[in-house]
């Protein structure tokens, strides 16, 4: 199992390695970024890809559900 606190101590190549061993629950557009969305063990962690250089520019690991906000599709809630 890993934990926030172990991934935040991840070389990004090994942070890669965990994340996409787990299932992509969404993706969502900001500032120019395609961010997937990752549930690994017990936190979450969004990966922000830059299309223009074609390259990960950042994880972004959470514990905190809030965060999950972005995520959500209010068509879905209203059906």
């Amino acid at each position: 199992m890993v934990t926030l606190y172990d991934f935040m101590r991840m070389d990004d190549n090994e942070r890669g390695e965990a994340v996409f061993a787990g299932p992509c629950l969404g993706d969502r557009q900001e500032d120019g970024h395609h961010v997937q969305l990752y549930r690994v063990d017990e936190f979450y962690v969004e990966v922000f890809y830059d299309p223009a250089a074609n390259e990960i520019t950042r994880f972004r690991p959470f514990a905190n559900p809030e965060l999950l906000i972005p995520y959500i599709d209010i068509t879905d809630i209203l059906k």
